[in-house]
């Protein structure tokens, strides 16, 4: 019955089609008739100038007549035959719709059964040890689960269950490669927990590869298949790891380590043994290379050939396991090496550094043996780049020596002594110049033809200086002696760490010995002989070695003279103040050596003094030998004089002195002049006249000999020395001072007052 109607339907469609057709031939005739005449009226409207309002008239009912025909079919055609069609394309979408579903199955069944054949191809693979084309049958089961044919494909559940199968298959893929290489690839490692005995002290690694009588390229296999499902790089860092704390860095760090390599069937190994007990230093370069190329060609023969891709570039070469560990530990083993063996191995003498080229060579083939094993890139120079560098690096390391061991002497103890003077500049060592002291001679007339000096001008009086000062300075020759016969960087380089290392003893000697400079005269007193000793040698040291140092070397250390000598001289002056000071605390207890004639004031006056004499005593006695007789003598010199300014001006301030009273301090004044020649004697054969030394050095010593005499002597003698202003007395002393004690001595009389009147 439908179809009936739809055949009913279509025929009537058809029939006002055609007469729809029929009514637009007959109208398009009737236009063109019409454009006919329009055009004729026109051309005569426009042309012509006719008037034929009638005929323009009936033109215009013609043109309304067939515009209305023309209205009539488009509302037909809009509202029948136009409906009639979208009944025939609503069908025609509905069976198109229809197709398109069972398309979609279709698509759905085949994305099915090609996961369902992927999964199969995946257990067969593995099954069969085709690990390469098992984790592509990995990837086109991802693939296909990627792509989505289906818009509700979550709600069929066999999608789901293929989904989780899938998983699961990737995780035994993954899983049984994991067990291949970890049993192809044992690691024996040293017990790092147990505690050290005897029997321990050989650390043993051992690297086992085994392929246990499989197909040779299993190995191959099992890499590609890691490397297709991304597993790779995680197994070779731990095995790079444990390679270079185990295996790489034993060998670089102990000079007791062998590595042996041995067969058993199909199991290949690397061993290490360590004997750490026995170890001293670390291994020569020739040791620590070999010991490296023993191992790379080990795992390249027997592991790390496995080729898992191809380089892109100009110049493609397989791309190895061993490309791979290398972009790992390459950088950390070169380093290693650098550190733990070429930077102990770098020459600190020029003999060794002559010796070391061979290393530098050995260097250089190693570099290039890396790259061939594709361990290293050509662009990887840490080891050339390290050897290359050898004259900075040797001047590098002599330079830190030099300051690392003149460091150590300035923080030694520096009590034990040796002589020195200037037949011995350097003490009883030999010169390191050839002709130093005749190169002094020659040098000092050389500066006597320009100005005339004095034959002292370069003499080094004899004293005591400290051994370790000593070492010092013979270093400081010896550096500028091998700088003279090295490069001109080298050169450089170590006249600076001269330089540096009496800029170093200004700072550290002073600081580390703080305590010892202020406490014990001794200490300061060898140091101020330093000072001077190291002065004495920076004046001319320059200019020893100039000619022999590059030209753009300002070979002097004279400008580090004034700072060492002040060093040394405030250090010694400051000792020198508090032992004056020590001894005015001593004579302040004589209480301004009032009324000495009682007992208890004589007694404590007396004390003090032999306080202070015993004091000058200990000083005699650690600084006689030690300081030159010239700076002995000065510095005791100016202590004694500071003591008898003391006493001196504290028995002029006295307003009266008895008879008793003089005769105690006459007494202490002669106990002191008769020790005093004793404090400047410094050798017992010494022939110098000690009472020139005593007046030489000691400013107010004739005023305390005159003191004494004013104690002992009458008014007439004391008049005398006076001398109208001219004697010895108005030298020592002035007249108001020769007054005043006058006035203390003796009773007022008319005699007192005449020579009071004569003193002005």
């Amino acid at each position: 019955m439908a179809s009936f109607v739809a055949e009913v339907l279509t025929s009537a469609g058809q029939l006002e089609t055609q007469e729809a057709s029929a009514k637009l031939h007959q109208l398009s005739k009737k236009i063109d008739s019409l454009k006919l005449e329009v055009y004729e009226i026109t051309s005569n409207k426009y042309t012509n100038f006719l008037p034929q309002l009638h005929n323009t008239e009936q033109l215009v009912n013609d043109v309304e007549a067939v515009k209305t025909e023309m209205d009539d079919i488009a509302n037909r055609i809009e509202n029948q035959i136009k409906s009639q069609l979208n009944m025939s394309t609503g069908e025609f979408q509905s069976l198109t719709g229809q197709l398109e579903d069972v398309n979609c199955l279709l698509t759905v069944l085949e994305k099915i059964v090609n996961l369902q054949d992927g999964l199969e191809a995946i257990e067969t693979a593995v099954r069969t040890q085709e690990y390469s084309k098992a984790a592509d049958a990995v990837y086109l089961v991802k693939s296909l689960l990627a792509q989505k044919v289906f818009g509700h494909e979550n709600e069929v559940n066999i999608l789901a269950a293929i989904q989780t199968e899938g998983h699961i298959q990737v995780q035994k893929l993954i899983s049984d490669l994991s067990d291949k290489w970890k049993a192809m690839i044992q690691w024996t490692l040293p017990d790092e927990k147990q505690k050290h005995t005897d029997a321990e002290n050989t650390r043993k690694t051992e690297l086992r590869i085994n392929t246990k009588g499989e197909r040779v390229d299993l190995l191959d296999k099992v890499v590609i298949g890691m490397k297709k499902m991304n597993i790779l790089d995680e197994k070779m860092k731990r095995f790079g790891e444990r390679l270079l704390q185990n295996v790489i860095e034993p060998v670089m760090t102990y000079t007791n380590c062998e590595v042996k390599e041995s067969d058993a069937g199909n199991t290949k190994i690397l061993s290490v043994l360590v004997h750490v007990e026995d170890d001293q230093g670390c291994p020569t370069p020739t040791e620590m290379f070999e010991n490296l190329d023993k191992i790379l060609r080990f795992l390249n023969s027997n592991m790390l050939h496995v080729v898992i891709g191809e380089e892109k570039g100009e110049n493609t070469q397989p791309f190895t396991l061993m490309r791979v560990l290398g972009d790992m530990i390459a950088n950390q083993t070169l380093e290693l090496a650098v550190k733990q063996c070429l930077i102990k191995a770098i020459p600190s003498s020029n003999k060794e550094l002559e010796e070391f080229n061979t290393v530098v060579i050995m260097t250089e083939e190693v570099h290039k043996h890396l790259i061939k094993l594709c361990f290293i890139l050509p662009d990887n120079t840490i080891l050339v780049d390290y050897v290359q560098n050898v004259n900075v690096l040797f001047a590098n390391k002599k330079c830190q020596e030099i300051l690392e061991r003149a460091r150590r002497l300035m923080t030694t103890e520096v009590h034990n002594t040796v002589v020195v003077s200037h037949d011995k500049p350097l003490g009883d060592l030999p010169p390191l110049m050839e002709g130093m002291p005749g190169a002094k001679k020659a040098r000092r007339d050389d500066l006597a033809v320009e100005s005339p000096l004095s034959g002292n001008t370069f003499r080094l009086p004899k004293c005591h200086i400290s051994t370790s000062i000593q070492e010092l300075m013979t270093m400081a020759y010896e550096t500028l002696r091998e700088a003279g016969e090295s490069s001109p960087q080298c050169a450089i380089q170590m006249f600076c760490a001269v330089r540096n290392m009496f800029e170093l003893f200004c700072s550290v000697f002073p600081t580390y010995h703080k305590q010892s400079l202020e406490t014990l005269p001794q200490f300061t007193a060898l140091h101020y002989n330093n000072c001077m000793y190291i002065s004495h040698h920076l004046m001319t040291l320059g200019h020893q070695f100039s000619k022999k140092l590059p030209q753009t070397i300002n070979a002097t250390f004279v400008d580090l003279v004034p700072k060492i000598r002040r060093l040394g001289t405030e250090t010694f002056l400051q000792q020198l103040s508090k032992q004056k000071a020590q001894m005015l605390e001593y004579l302040a207890a004589a209480n301004g050596f009032l009324n000495v004639s009682e007992k208890e004031a004589f007694f404590a006056t007396e004390k003090a003094v032999k306080q202070v004499l015993h004091q000058l005593q200990h000083l005699r006695k650690v600084w006689h030998e030690i300081l030159p007789p010239t700076n002995y003598r000065k510095a005791l010199g100016g202590l004694l004089n500071g003591v008898i300014i003391e006493i001196t001006d504290s028995i002029v301030a006295l307003e009266d002195i008895s008879a008793d009273d003089t005769k105690q301090l006459s007494r202490l004044i002669t106990t002191i002049s008769e020790r005093a020649p004793e404090l400047f004697k410094v050798d017992e054969d010494e022939k110098t006249n000690i009472t020139i030394e005593i007046q030489r050095n000691v400013a107010k010593w004739q005023r305390f000999r005159e003191l004494d005499m004013v104690l002992n002597g009458s008014m007439i003698e004391i008049g005398d020395r006076w001398a109208s202003g001219k004697g010895p007395l108005a030298v020592a002393f002035t007249a108001n001072e020769v007054k005043q004690l006058i006035r203390a001595l003796f009773q007022n009389t008319e005699r007192r007052a005449t020579m009071l009147a004569k003193i002005k």
